[in-house]
């Protein structure tokens, strides 16, 4: 062993035993939340029962989304055939369709794709339109949405304001849908 990994370790180990110390002193405080706030539900695969899963999940966190808006924001990016680029279209409906099952007021469905910026064609070719239609959830393209002058708070940016999507501002939950990654750059 070299001194400078003897010399990482111990600086290591007296730094674990010193934070240790003060916990039990009360002198710092754990201010981890008891619950975790994450919950890793299983599906093999996008056609299964998707809905009843999200509702059970969701009702996990105990969210009270009864009377609410809720904004659901996939990631809609492009559509490539055999690749999987966005978001999947059953999630997204599953999702919606859960949120209104658990009493929201409004569930719908909002994305402004940077890369190919024909909306309308991404979501047609990608099977989210056809998804939404089926299940009656409303799709806003935030890069059409009517714009509000929003202050910000800090000058850290330089900036004074953001103008944000009408619809972002007037949700009380946005929930971003991302899609696992799984292009060349995600590595092995």
């Amino acid at each position: 062993m070299s001194r400078r990994i003897f010399g990482g370790s111990l600086v290591a180990g007296t730094g674990v035993l010193a934070v240790r110390r003060l916990r039990s002193t009360g002198f710092v405080q754990d201010r981890r939340k008891p619950q975790s706030r994450v919950a890793i539900l299983h599906e093999d695969s996008y056609s299964g029962p998707l809905d009843s899963t999200l509702i059970e999940g969701i009702r996990l966190f105990d969210p009270n989304v009864r009377g609410k808006t809720v904004l659901l924001k996939p990631n809609l990016v492009e559509y490539i055939p055999g690749a999987e680029v966005d978001t999947n279209p059953r999630l997204v409906g599953a999702a919606a369709s859960a949120f209104l099952a658990l009493g929201a007021k409004t569930a719908l469905v909002g994305e402004g794709p940077g890369h190919q910026r024909d909306t309308v064609l991404v979501l047609a070719e990608g099977g989210l339109g056809a998804e939404l239609r089926e299940r009656r959830i409303r799709f806003v393209d935030l890069n059409r949405d009517e714009i509000r002058k929003v202050p910000l708070q800090t000058s850290f940016t330089g900036l004074d304001c953001l103008w944000l999507p009408r619809t972002v501002l007037t949700s009380d939950f946005i929930v971003l849908m991302p899609k696992v990654k799984t292009h060349h750059w995600g590595g092995p």
